[in-house]
């Protein structure tokens, strides 16, 4: 019988992670670089998932800045590489990701070290001063919705302009200070806010900031993302918002996930010196944070209306009252009791106190007490 030769040899480059042998790799394959998981072996062969790769996907691998799955999934082409032990390839195959059993993928998430936590499924800028990353079931790596896409946009410049620019740079025009984002990335959304900018002569105009200079502005800019950041860890691990950090809950409240936003999970994160700090906020986190700033705000409201739509999926129900269409969100237990309630259903006349947050499309209100439900003869 003829022996089948191979079609082409790996030639390894770079070792990400082995246990026994080469378990993610980079190899070189003709002048390009490509990436290979281990997903399968034989007695005689091994397979491989394989995409191509550029270095600044390495480096964010490396650094936590992009999952293994996120780097498959940036790829348009994909392929399943069977080779003998002695990385010698015996066939390949263009697949998509779907073609792969997804006992044989990456989980969503998963990093190339354990010690770099989760990691986002899009490549973060390296060095970014601020990178905020929104996934949900309604961010596509395709496309998104224009107004999903602007109001994130809108509420990432309230964030850095208001909360990370220095005190005495907010509420300056955009000609003379501003700041630099990378290109949105899609799958789900990650923005990234690389620097500040500014324009040192309309900047020292004023008496005040005449002997200002760059490096103060980046210096100023700097420490204020390091107290951010200490201050969202400090209102997440309270669950009771201080002085300090309701200046904070101010420039996030619009970044944060509910039961009607396309994303359930929004991930702050920063890069210095190699070292990354995370802070993930899940839907659920973030009603307590809302509850939190209600309460210590005195927000407290009740509601009177009929239910007009009911989703069970998110726990919510839409009312429409005498202040028009109100979005009420329930704790599981409570949303349990109501569904038990023969009277629960659309058209039904309901009655809730709880935690209101007024907004311009539908205010949201996160229910604490169930008052009255009967049903409309």
């Amino acid at each position: 019988m003829a022996i089948q030769s191979p079609l082409y040899s790996l030639n390894i480059v770079d070792t990400l992670y082995e246990f026994d042998e080469p378990i993610l790799f980079v190899a070189r394959v003709g002048f390009l670089k490509s990436l290979f998981l281990k997903i399968n072996e034989t007695e005689t062969t091994s397979d491989y998932l394989s995409c191509y790769i550029d270095d600044a996907y390495i480096s964010g691998l490396r650094e936590g800045r992009i999952s293994i799955r996120g780097v498959f999934d940036s790829q348009k082409e994909r392929y399943i590489v069977s080779a003998d032990h002695f990385l010698n390839v015996q066939s390949e195959m263009m697949v998509g990701l779907n073609d792969v059993g997804e006992d044989h993928l990456p989980k969503p998430g998963v990093g190339m070290l354990p010690r770099l936590g989760e990691c986002p499924d899009v490549l973060q800028e390296k060095d970014a001063l601020v990178s905020i990353y929104f996934q949900g079931a309604g961010l596509r790596r395709e496309s998104i919705h224009y107004s999903t896409l602007m109001g994130l946009l809108s509420g990432v410049q309230n964030l850095v302009r208001n909360v990370i620019a220095p005190p005495e740079l907010r509420g300056l025009r955009n000609s003379t200070f501003d700041f630099l984002v990378g290109d949105p990335a899609l799958g789900s959304l990650m923005i990234s806010v690389k620097e500040p900018t500014a324009n040192m002569g309309k900047l020292r105009q004023a008496p005040e900031r005449r002997g200002l200079t760059i490096e103060d502005v980046r210096t100023g800019v700097a420490r204020n993302k390091d107290e951010f950041f200490s201050g969202m860890e400090e209102m997440l691990s309270q669950n009771a918002l201080t002085t300090a950090s309701d200046d904070v809950y101010e420039g996030v409240q619009h970044l944060l996930p509910s039961a009607e936003t396309a994303f359930s999970n929004v991930t702050f994160s920063t890069q210095k010196g190699g070292v990354l700090r995370r802070i993930s906020i899940s839907r659920e986190r973030a009603d307590a944070v809302r509850k939190a700033h209600a309460r210590s705000n005195g927000t407290d409201s009740r509601r009177t209306g009929t239910i007009v739509e009911i989703n069970a999926a998110s726990r919510t129900l839409l009312l429409r009252s005498r202040a028009g269409v109100t979005t009420c969100a329930f704790d599981q237990s409570a949303f349990e009791r109501l569904r038990k309630d023969p009277a629960f259903k659309i058209g039904s006349r309901l009655q809730v106190d709880g935690d209101l947050f007024e907004r311009v499309r539908r205010d949201y209100l996160n229910v604490d007490q169930i008052v009255l439900l009967e049903t409309v003869t």
